[in-house]
């Protein structure tokens, strides 16, 4: 099957979401992350030719047209009595994400963006910095770690959750030298907070705007200082660099081609490379989402995937960025999303 076939295949399967397991054990190979709009719901990720694609795990078959079974040396993904995908391999991950220890600092958020569940669980807990380095060692030994990344609730304050995340990449960096990339996904609108996990050591840099459609996340985000997290992401290129600074941008809020298209471009033309997020409509989530939205949010379709995917590529390639040169987090992954110039 060529590569074009796969990824609509896989913009398909992003469409759905979820996956029905056919054989109940494979649940043992999901994983359950604490951060995000995914938050609390098992998942796991499948990988077929040069694609993977992240598929939460669907506890009722009515949820989802796909299902996962076994099939001769590995496994297949059916759509109702046909099958889909043959040859596809389940990749575990080694903490939340294949070939990278993608790490949650602290849960839950004293903000509450309506697309996260992360404020909706119940678990409550901080890592210290050597807890963190404990688990990184731990995932190291079992060989494949290319990559740290680190994310956070906001827990407290701004500050309190920074001097955490710094706290934690100075270790990293006294016990393991620079042997292994660190990326960092914190919730950051001053720049001196930018600068100091730059000069610890962090190689990469995401922050999360989200939307560009102000009157979204005048409703889904309301306690974020918007404007400053937006002037933090263009001063993170000038800390590190074009193409080492990326951001989530969500699809399926009620947000217009345009208005997502603009954004793109303009986050291209400072060095920002976009991760295009199709919504996650956790169910601890759903109502609120609704109501904030007034019935607006929804899954992207495939298609719409693919035609934003195709145009990113485009506006990237103008400005000579790369998806690809990314060695931390979404873009290394490209699990949850169709990503350009990897994917299309």
């Amino acid at each position: 099957m060529n590569s074009s076939a796969l990824v609509n295949k896989k913009a398909l399967l992003l469409e759905a979401g979820a996956i029905h397991l056919l054989n109940p054990d494979l649940s043992a190979l999901a994983e359950r992350p604490s951060a995000g709009p995914d938050a609390g719901l098992k998942g796991l990720y499948l990988g077929f030719g040069r694609h993977r694609v992240r598929m939460t795990v669907a506890q009722n078959p009515s949820e989802t047209p796909f299902q996962l079974k076994r099939g001769g040396d590995g496994y297949c993904v059916m759509r109702g009595e046909s099958t889909f995908l043959r040859n596809v391999t389940v990749e575990t991950p080694f903490l939340h994400s294949p070939n990278q220890a993608f790490i949650n600092l602290a849960s839950p958020c004293i903000f509450n963006c309506k697309f996260c569940a992360t404020p909706k669980l119940k678990i409550r807990f901080t890592l210290s910095p050597r807890k963190v380095l404990t688990l990184i060692r731990s995932a190291m030994r079992r060989g494949g770690v290319e990559a740290v990344a680190l994310t956070s609730g906001v827990i407290g304050s701004e500050k309190q959750t920074i001097r955490l995340m710094v706290d934690a990449v100075r270790l990293i960096r006294e016990e393991l030298g620079h042997q292994i990339p660190v990326g960092v996904e914190p919730y950051v609108t001053r720049k001196s907070y930018v600068e100091k996990l730059y000069s610890v050591g962090a190689d990469e840099m995401k922050v999360n705007v989200e939307s560009f459609d102000r009157e979204i996340i005048k409703v889904i985000c309301s306690d974020i200082d918007y404007d400053k997290v937006v002037s933090a992401l263009e001063y993170s290129v000038d800390v590190f660099g074009r193409n080492r600074v990326c951001s989530n941008v969500l699809i399926g809020l009620g947000e217009s081609d345009d208005t997502v298209l603009n954004g793109l471009k303009w986050m291209a033309e400072r060095g920002v490379v976009a991760n295009l997020r199709p919504l996650l409509i956790n169910p601890l989530r759903r109502q609120d989402l609704a109501e904030a939205t007034q019935g607006r949010a929804a899954r992207p379709s495939a298609a719409r995937m693919l035609k934003l995917a195709l145009s990113h590529r485009s506006i990237l390639e103008k400005q000579g960025l790369k998806t690809s040169m990314f060695k931390t987090m979404c873009h290394k992954c490209t699990g949850c999303e169709i990503t350009p110039q990897q994917d299309v």
